[in-house]
């Protein structure tokens, strides 16, 4: 395939760092939009190093504390997504979110740190957003742990669902979890959804 032109959000972040070494072995072509240059807060300037590219990857992460930032962030990026005429947006999501059975998400179990439950709300916003956008979008939430380790590009995806093994276990590599992304850049397999990803 030709190679695609990839503007990246958060690219000095674990997963964005990831996202960024992946896109590049595989010889597409990165446009990284770091704060210093272009503030997430401002759609114009992001609007502005979005031309001409293909997709934005958002690996965009507000603390906890700070988790309403996120939805701030991702409706500045939508609305600079428009401005500049990019044809996709994918963004990196959460766990928390995802379900873990009919009706019942990882936020709800009992063991779920209470204070993640703002980044929780903060990217079921987001998602919101995302759905109302109008926009082609995907948003792709790594396993309950994600951490460092080998690049395997062996890993599960369940749409709206938390990935887990048969002891309930739930984890991907950084380096494993940056290869689904830009397999979804790639392959564009899940359009307008929420997706779990997991080894």
């Amino acid at each position: 395939m030709s190679p695609l032109k990839i503007a990246l959000v958060g690219g000095t972040g674990r997963v964005g760092r990831h996202v960024a070494l992946e896109a590049a072995r595989r010889g597409h072509l990165l446009r990284p939009l770091p704060r210093a240059e272009f503030d997430v807060f401002d759609a114009a300037a992001l609007a502005r190093g979005l031309q001409g590219q293909d997709v934005l990857v958002s690996a965009y992460g507000a603390p906890a504390e700070v988790a309403p930032l996120l939805v701030r962030a991702t409706a500045s990026m939508l609305q600079a997504v428009r401005t500049a005429g990019v044809a996709r947006i994918v963004t990196v999501g959460g766990a928390g979110g995802l379900a873990v059975a009919p009706g019942r998400r990882l936020a709800d179990t009992a063991d779920f740190p209470a204070e993640l439950l703002p980044k929780v709300k903060a990217h079921e916003e987001v998602v919101a957003l995302l759905a109302a956008s109008g926009l082609d979008w995907t948003c792709l939430a790594p396993a309950a742990r994600i951490a460092p380790g080998e690049r395997s590009g062996r890993y599960r995806c369940a749409v709206g669902a938390l990935v887990s093994d048969a002891q309930g276990r739930s984890g991907i590599s950084y380096a494993d979890f940056a290869c689904a992304l830009v397999d979804e850049l790639e392959a564009r397999r899940y359009p307008r959804q929420l997706v779990g990803i997991g080894d």
